[in-house]
């Protein structure tokens, strides 16, 4: 059973290290910048996390419920779950870039069932790591970089999930 100040010093870094990778970016945010925020010793956040990376994937653990979330909703088609699941993406993409930066490992148990579900809707689970391949953060963040706006990208990824669909 975890002490009850170790408890509230991981909620305390987590949220710092959410929040800071969420307003900075992964690549301007320091293992002493989170421990600061959550107003603890630089020593306990490498002591509970090891590095950067673990503080990452702790991040994402703690709030994979909400990705679980999205996996799980009864879309009725490729493109309605495509349509909900890059609005997911855009919404924490500084996380999910932080994760595809720090760790292979990405988030099992969530990307099994995404993977899952969608290769129900397109037919197949070669199709539907395709879609999944468009939908990384990092590919979003560099479309958005080159002008496109969200609302385009996402009409893109619904109308590919849409043709992958209808080739079933």
């Amino acid at each position: 059973m975890e002490r009850a100040d170790a408890a509230r010093n991981r909620a305390a870094v987590l949220a710092a290290a959410s929040r800071l990778i969420g307003e900075r970016g992964i690549e301007a945010v320091s293992m002493d910048d989170v421990a600061v925020a959550a107003g603890v010793g630089k020593g306990t956040v490498f002591r509970r996390f090891g590095d950067k990376a673990g503080l990452v994937r702790a991040v994402v653990d703690e709030t994979a419920a909400s990705w679980i979330q999205v996996a799980s909703l009864e879309c009725r088609t490729a493109g309605e779950f495509a349509g909900t699941l890059f609005d997911h993406v855009l919404a924490s993409l500084p996380l999910v870039i932080a994760v595809e930066r720090t760790t292979t490992r990405s988030c099992e148990g969530s990307f099994a069932l995404t993977v899952e579900r969608l290769a129900g809707l397109v037919g197949s689970t070669f199709k539907a790591h395709t879609l999944l391949a468009v939908l990384r953060g990092e590919h979003i963040a560099f479309l958005l970089d080159q002008g496109m706006t969200a609302d385009e990208i996402r009409a893109g990824v619904i109308s590919l999930a849409d043709t992958l669909a209808a080739e079933v």
